[in-house]
């Protein structure tokens, strides 16, 4: 498909082909019935860079790549995206607007995953030794929570930290039979992206998740998650990348339903060992943790 190739590729791509690259993946429905020459004067390029960018992809030329993008946009033209349209259009103030934005952006990102992707994730999680997880700035917060649900399931499951000397401590106990998850929202991932590299030459297998094509994180990863792109947006929305995340670790707990239900059944017991005489009562405790999970 043409948006992995594009996302597979932009970080060796010239800044032309990137601006080719920006432009199709937020707006492929606008670009799939654009010639080359209407494309490159879009975008601000001559005509051959446009048909040089499709060949960087692997494609033979422009049409058979701007093929590939028309099939996939009458495809999504035969499902039913009228009413979520009209609700955009119709939202009484920005904050509503945003919502249906989020709301149209996680159904574009759903139809736009390759769900064998999820699959060959979800093997390697079951089966890691030991899960790492990785991020910068926004994605932190994102990366503790996943952490958390994920423990229900790992004995060894590792947020790492964000400092460089006390990262390096961790990743040098990394090997073949571990898995390590990257969270990107912005192009500024670069510490994040180098764990995974350097993970990934000690043999282990690694699993991004990224807000947007130019998120460096997504060269690392041997399986991918992409959020759709948005045009026009100055900030990704968490909202797809934390859909993607937590459905993978869902998806995990749905798979290994007795482990997680007997790891929920013993951390309960402890947990109401540990409040045992606070001023909470035992079935409030019991009442907190059947909620938080």
């Amino acid at each position: 498909m043409f948006r992995e190739r594009i996302t597979r590729s932009y970080q060796s791509l010239s800044p032309s082909y990137q601006k080719i690259a920006d432009f199709i993946l937020a707006s492929h429905q606008r670009a799939a019935f654009m010639s080359a020459s209407r494309l490159a004067k879009h975008v601000g390029v001559d005509v051959a860079t446009v048909t040089r960018f499709a060949q960087q992809l692997g494609y033979d030329g422009y049409l058979q790549f701007i093929h590939e993008v028309q099939d996939v946009v009458l495809d999504e033209m035969k499902q039913a995206r009228a009413p979520l349209l009209e609700r955009m259009d119709g939202a009484e103030n920005i904050f509503a607007l945003t919502l249906w934005r989020d709301w149209a952006s996680l159904e574009k990102t759903i139809q736009e995953q390759d769900m064998s992707q999820a699959d060959k994730a979800l093997a390697a999680l079951r089966s890691a030794r030991r899960i790492y997880l990785v991020a910068e700035g926004v994605g932190a917060g994102l990366a503790q929570a996943a952490g958390n649900y994920l423990q229900m399931l790992k004995a060894e499951v590792t947020v790492l930290p964000p400092g460089v000397f006390d990262l390096a401590l961790v990743l040098k106990e990394i090997g073949p039979e571990d898995v390590i998850i990257g969270i990107g929202f912005t192009n500024y991932a670069y510490i994040a992206t180098r764990a995974l590299e350097i993970a990934r030459k000690a043999g282990a297998t690694t699993i991004g998740f990224i807000a947007k094509a130019s998120c460096p994180v997504g060269t690392a990863a041997d399986y991918l998650f992409v959020c759709a792109a948005s045009e026009g947006s100055y900030t990704p929305s968490p909202t797809g990348l934390s859909a993607l995340l937590f459905a993978l670790i869902y998806s995990l707990h749905m798979s290994e339903q007795e482990i997680y239900h007997r790891q929920l059944m013993h951390f309960q017991s402890l947990y109401a060992d540990l409040t045992e005489g606070t001023p909470r009562g035992e079935d409030d405790v019991i009442d907190d943790l059947l909620g938080a999970f």
